[in-house]
């Protein structure tokens, strides 16, 4: 009967002891999470078979022209950041199966001889097990749990973050590539705008310092060329980071669509905080440690009398061959700790937390309304362009065209009013790119994705015709100025 209670025992200590470790870290709560909020698909490479059949469907991802959602896409898939974030899950939930894990019971034993030959050697041999560590075992379990939850919600808004920093690299790019068209415009117009002044200039038909202006206002057009040339290889090295592209990869890549059109409407102020409030991970995250704070607080504060007990079974066989067995207790006396100083640090930590919280909670509502208002301002100013300077200069430029199909003015007002036309689009690209890096900003504020528009902008090299060099002589120009 003895050895059936031992062989009891030792399995229930045994099964308690073989707890397993799962490798997954509850990924599929932190895709879901993730999948609440953008449309795109995540994955931890753990050497699965799942692994090959995500790498493929990236190389598919990456001979197709390349669009807002799939530069996210590709930056979640393959930029081995997140990979550094995924390995968090496997530490809190391996901190959490530890929670949950008993310690393991202490053995001693001792052996006495006796200082004559009479009698048999004194042993004693005594198994203890810390009696707290039993008790404290769920509570110790829930305050895991609300730390992986916790770390869940942090590798989720690391997803998130990302996100949107692919998604306005990606916008900013999409501007600059389209500013790159216009200035090839513009500097291709200020081009033979300047040769034809050499050629009036050799005829005697024109001044040094109209040929001057004409000069400088060619290489001011170069130079900006250069200069956005410039800004649109930085801005797609950003992005090639982002997405984790190097080498002949990343210099392969096409951009798809140009920028969209505004949208109908953008959201109200007082719903997108709402949302926010609603769906903003770091928020929902902070106010789990501070659950997890009170928590252990109120741990802390319950068990401060007993720093620490322990019971066993202790036998020992005396030198007369007598033996003795029972059981053993131990407590520690709170005399001097009764963890008065732990107890005031988990305040201090737990008000911290909830102050913290509450900062988050107003940055968060000015993070809103600021990201609203420069959407708002980028819709004024791209609806200004779009309905009222980019018109007006189209029309310019028809009349123009007008009036030097009959020799009314010279060709050089006709190149001039290009210029300024093409100079409109630009200041249309520009802010229409500030609107969409505002709605990306947005939408990050608010921990959620915003709807998109699909219809591409056309540029003036789609829209208009770079002007062609006009048969017209230096003769042409000597008519129309007498």
């Amino acid at each position: 009967m003895g050895t059936t209670r031992t062989v009891l025992i030792v399995s229930v200590f045994l099964l308690t002891g073989c707890a397993q470790v799962p490798r997954d870290g509850d990924f599929p709560s932190v895709k879901g999470l993730v999948g609440e909020r953008i449309p795109q698909n995540i994955h931890w490479y753990q050497g699965s078979e799942e692994d090959e059949q995500v790498k493929a469907a990236l190389d598919v991802l990456l001979k197709q022209p390349l669009t807002a959602t799939s530069a996210v896409q590709i930056a979640l898939l393959n930029n081995r950041r997140l990979q550094v974030e995924y390995e968090d899950l496997g530490i809190a939930q391996a901190d959490l199966v530890q929670a949950g894990l008993l310690s393991n019971p202490v053995l001693f034993a001792s052996i006495r001889f006796p200082n004559s030959g009479k009698g048999t050697n004194n042993t004693q041999f005594e198994i203890a097990k810390d009696f707290l560590d039993i008790l404290l075992r769920p509570a110790r379990q829930r305050i895991a749990a609300e730390e992986f939850d916790r770390v869940k919600l942090r590798v989720a808004n690391a997803v998130l973050d990302l996100a949107a920093e692919a998604q306005t690299a990606f916008y900013r790019t999409q501007g600059r590539q389209q500013l790159v068209k216009i200035f090839e415009v513009t500097a291709g117009t200020s081009r033979i705008s300047y040769e034809l002044a050499q050629r009036f200039d050799e005829a005697g038909n024109l001044s040094e310092l109209e040929l001057a202006q004409e000069r400088g206002a060619a290489a001011e057009m170069s130079a900006e060329l250069l200069r956005v040339q410039a800004e649109l290889q930085t801005e797609r090295d950003n992005l090639n980071r982002l997405m984790g592209l190097t080498g002949s990869t990343a210099g392969h890549l096409m951009l798809g669509l140009e920028l969209p059109e505004l949208p109908a409407i953008d959201p109200e102020l007082e719903l997108v905080q709402k949302a926010a409030y609603e769906n903003r991970l770091d928020l929902i995250a902070a106010q789990h440690e501070i659950n997890q704070l009170e928590q252990a607080h109120d741990l802390t504060r319950d068990y401060r009398w007993i720093g620490g007990a322990s019971f066993g079974v202790n036998t020992e066989r005396d030198t007369d061959g007598s033996s003795v067995t029972g059981p053993n207790f131990s407590v520690e006396i709170p005399i001097f700790d009764q963890r008065q100083a732990e107890i005031a640090r988990l305040e201090s930590f737990l008000e911290q937390s909830k102050s913290r919280y509450a900062a988050l909670r107003v940055a968060i509502e000015s993070e809103v309304e600021a990201a609203v208002n420069r959407v708002k301002a980028a819709r004024s100013i791209t609806l200004y362009y779009r309905d009222e300077l980019v018109p007006a200069r189209e029309q310019v430029v028809e009349f123009t065209q007008q009036e030097q199909n009959y020799m009314l003015v010279d060709v050089f007002e006709l190149l001039f009013a290009r210029l300024q036309q093409t100079l409109a689009y630009r200041g249309y690209i520009e802010s229409l790119t500030s609107y969409w890096t505002a709605r990306a900003e947005l939408a990050r504020a608010i921990g959620i994705g915003l709807p998109l528009a699909l219809e591409p902008v056309a540029t003036p090299s789609s829209g208009q015709q770079m002007p062609e060099q006009p048969d017209t002589g230096p003769e042409q120009h000597n008519q129309m100025h007498h």
